[in-house]
């Protein structure tokens, strides 16, 4: 079981890697070349959660590119709306002057651009590990020959108001942004248009429900019983909420292998959760050594699971510290 289970979350984090994208959130308004957000590292993966207002509104992005370094773009929508489909310009010196350049962007007297049209997908593709689904405009990945800034605009040329998002770059991410995942995901269901007491509910519904049938089944309460017990029922939330996005995203786009990957990140949760609350039932009076050794180990394999929005493996790494001396206590 324990090898079945590293197996699935090593492939996981493979797979990770290669697709997802760390959240950036310019904090000002992105509607010139003057104020353009500059991309840090733009060959890192990146992606930006963005809304346009008005008809020919653009939003300008910033990248430095080394020779050899790829240039690479993807623009995607939430859904298919009839006037809402944003074009891309990629703006730079070495490139070709436009035959045709849309007069609501902006572009420096020196620099080509290259205009990219959004194609027209049928279907959305699935993305396992937020889990959602998206349609895809638009697909660019290019080698840079020479280093050189590039900017990029989105705009779209006739439309009402609308989402958009923009993934840039191709290389990992870091070690704190892995674990922050799990609250940048809720930013994005947000920015989809789900409220967040909705996105929050199958976890909030699990750990309330838990908690009233423990306390009119238990007797005695010490505290590691009410630590742990709350971190198993922040495990189980925490699978149950990729569960219903799983099941929102599928709803519209198809079923296919990627989909296994989501239930790896609904399985590990809920299974390490009904784990942590059997050991919390049949406790006794006393930890063991290894009793600890499973708290703190399912606490740290917790953070990179995405169980419990952090304070779940916070807690279940606290309930295997606890000194025996206070087990007995009862509150």
């Amino acid at each position: 079981m324990l090898i079945a289970i590293l197996f699935l979350l090593s492939f996981s984090l493979i797979v990770f890697q290669v697709l997802a994208h760390t959240p950036l959130s310019p904090s000002d308004e992105i509607h010139s070349l003057d104020t353009a957000f500059e991309v840090p590292n733009p060959t890192k993966s990146w992606a930006l959660y963005r809304e346009l207002h008005h008809e020919g509104e653009a939003e300008y992005y910033k990248l430095h590119l080394r020779a050899g370094e790829r240039l690479r773009i993807s623009l995607f929508i939430k859904e298919i709306k009839e006037d809402f489909s944003p074009h891309l310009v990629i703006m730079g010196e070495a490139l070709p002057s436009p035959d045709d350049f849309p007069d609501s962007v902006e572009k420096p007297n020196e620099f080509g651009a290259i205009i990219v049209k959004p194609s027209a997908p049928e279907n959305p593709e699935y993305e396992p590990f937020t889990p959602t689904s998206y349609y895809y405009l638009i697909h660019v990945d290019e080698i840079i020959s020479q280093e050189a800034d590039y900017y990029v605009a989105v705009y779209e040329p006739s439309s009402i108001e609308g989402k958009y998002g923009i993934a840039i770059g191709y290389k990992e991410f870091t070690l704190s942004e892995w674990l922050l995942i799990p609250f940048d995901v809720i930013g994005i269901h947000e920015w989809e248009g789900q409220s967040l007491i909705m996105i929050l509910s199958p976890l909030l519904v699990a750990l309330f429900s838990g908690i009233i049938v423990l306390w009119k089944n238990f007797t005695k309460f010490n505290l590691h019983k009410i630590v742990g017990s709350i971190a198993g029922f922040l495990y189980i939330g925490s699978g149950l909420m990729t569960l219903i996005q799983m099941i929102i995203a599928l709803s519209v786009s198809q079923l296919g292998p990627s989909a296994v990957l989501t239930s790896v990140f609904i399985a590990l949760p809920l299974l390490f959760g009904f784990f942590i609350l059997r050991k919390i039932i049949r406790f006794k009076e006393k930890l063991s050594i290894m009793d600890r050794v499973v708290f703190i180990a399912l606490g740290l394999i917790g953070f990179f699971t995405w169980s419990g929005l952090l304070l779940g493996p916070s807690m279940a790494i606290l309930a295997g510290l606890f000194p025996n001396r206070f087990l007995a206590k009862r509150v």
